[in-house]
Order: structure tokens, then sequence, then C-alpha cells
């Protein structure tokens, strides 16, 4: 094959690939776009013909949302944190001890524990909602926060258990020879080397507690702390046949993807270094 040809393929080769990475971005700009839109029109200018640019924008979607989803959101911060915070509080010592000590069942426990991803959380809506109901946590934030431990804690005890093992034991056990004890080169070592999987982790927590539909809509009533999730279904309609106000829906869909976003971008490199290891 002559220079030319070899010139010719990289450069083939590197059309192919801007030409995917052009049409994957593409494939997420332009919805983007169009509910952001869609969020400034009138409701009648939505039904009239199709236009991209809206002719009369006005934020009354965004208002009417914003006033609408207050304090649902409040509740999903507080959701969505407290899933967080418990999940680690839960899973660090516990992915510590699966990576580094020796304890009768070890093996047999981890893949116990692990077993339980694979089991359809749904089947365990009605047997937690009775659980729920009987020991008082129905219609509460705890209530929600425990609930999201079933399928959030194995998960993040699965990761976090990963990165602990990969560590070096030669460094925990220098800084026990300088002087640390197992609890302070624990602190002081390893947590900031596992900080990239600790974040990871607790991103997808409070992704978890802030995106879900099912838990948030059956363990809560209207009477009690209704994430902002479930309102985006009462904003369409909830079935009854009413007209959808696309615009505040739009508008509601941006306003509860803010939140996620902003706390990407702020973890964003300790996310890179997490999925990178």
């Amino acid at each position: 094959m002559s220079t030319a040809d070899y010139d010719f393929a990289g450069i083939s080769l590197k059309a192919s690939k801007y030409s995917v990475i052009a049409f994957l971005v593409l494939m997420n700009v332009i919805p983007l776009l169009f509910i952001l839109s869609v969020s400034f029109m009138p409701s009648s200018e939505f039904f009239g013909s199709p236009h991209v640019i809206p002719h009369n924008p006005t934020l009354e979607a965004w208002t009417s949302g914003f006033s609408e989803l207050r304090d649902n959101l409040i509740n999903s911060f507080l959701i969505a944190s407290g899933t967080a915070l418990l999940a680690l509080a839960i899973t660090i010592p516990g992915a510590y001890a699966f990576a580094r000590k020796k304890f009768y069942g070890k093996k047999f426990g981890f893949y116990a524990i692990i077993l339980a991803m694979m089991f359809p959380y749904i089947l365990l809506v009605i047997p937690i909602m009775d659980l729920w109901n009987d020991l008082g946590l129905y219609n509460t934030i705890p209530g929600m926060i425990l609930a999201y431990q079933v399928f959030v804690a194995p998960f993040a005890l699965w990761v976090l258990r990963d990165f602990f093992e990969n560590l070096p034991k030669d460094i925990e056990e220098a800084a026990q020879v300088y002087g640390c004890t197992q609890f302070t080169s624990f602190i002081r070592v390893i947590l900031p080397l596992a900080a990239p999987g600790i974040v990871a982790v607790g991103f997808l927590a409070f992704l978890t507690g802030w995106n879900d539909f099912l838990f948030s809509n059956l363990l809560t009533t209207g009477t009690g702390p209704v994430p902002a999730v479930p309102v985006l279904y009462g904003t369409i309609g909830g079935g009854s046949g009413e007209r959808v106000y696309w615009g505040k829906l739009m508008a509601e869909t941006l306003i509860i993807g803010t939140p996620p976003t902003v706390l990407y971008l702020v973890a964003r490199n300790y996310l890179e270094d997490a999925f990178t290891v």
C-alpha cells in the first residue's frame, strides 16, 4: 500500500470518527434546543404552524412551573441528599471491610448483597408500602431515604469494594509505621485515595433519589413530601384527558434537570477518574 493510500485511509477514519461525534452531539443538542424553545412559547402558539423560534416569547411557563415545583424541589433535594449520605455512611465501612478484612462468610455475604442488585425492585413496592405504613414511615422523607437504600446500597458497596481492594496495602501499612492507628490511616490515607469512587457513588445515589418516579409516586401522597418528578405526571394531565400545556411541561423538565447537571459539572473530574480506573 502506497503512502497516498495510507493518508487517504487515515483521513477517511478521522472523517468517520468526527461524523459519528457530530451525529451524537446533534442527537442530544437538537431535542434540548427544541425543549428550550417550547418552554418560551405561549400555549396557543405551540399548536399553530410548526416553528423553532418563538414568535411571542413569554416566561409564563417558567414562572408557573417554578412556583408549582418550589416545595417539591426542596423535597427532592432532601430525599436525594439523604439517600446519598446514608448510602455512603453504610457502604464505605462495609466496602472497606469486604475489601481489606478477613472474616467468616465474607465471600458469601458479599455475593448475597450483590445478588440483591439483580432482583426487580418493582416487586418490592407493595411489601415496602405495607411495612412502611406499619412503621409510620409511609409518606415521609426518612421513609423515602430508607426505601432507596434497597437498591442504592448494594451498587455502592460493589463499586467501593473494588476501589478499596485495588489500593496498595503498603500505603496503609506505611502510615501505621509512622504512627497512625488503623482508623486514622483509613481516614487520612485510604479515604482521600478512594475519593473518586466515593464521589461517583454519592453522585449516582443522589441521581437515583432525585430522578426516581416509581417509589416517589407510590410512597408519597399529595398531603406529604412529594418530590418534583411525580409533579411532571400531573403536568401532562395525569391521565385525566386535559389539554397539555407543553411549554410548562418543558420548563419543569429543564428546572428539574438543572440541579443534577450542576452537580455533575462540579464533580466531573472525580467522576472521570472513577470511571477510568
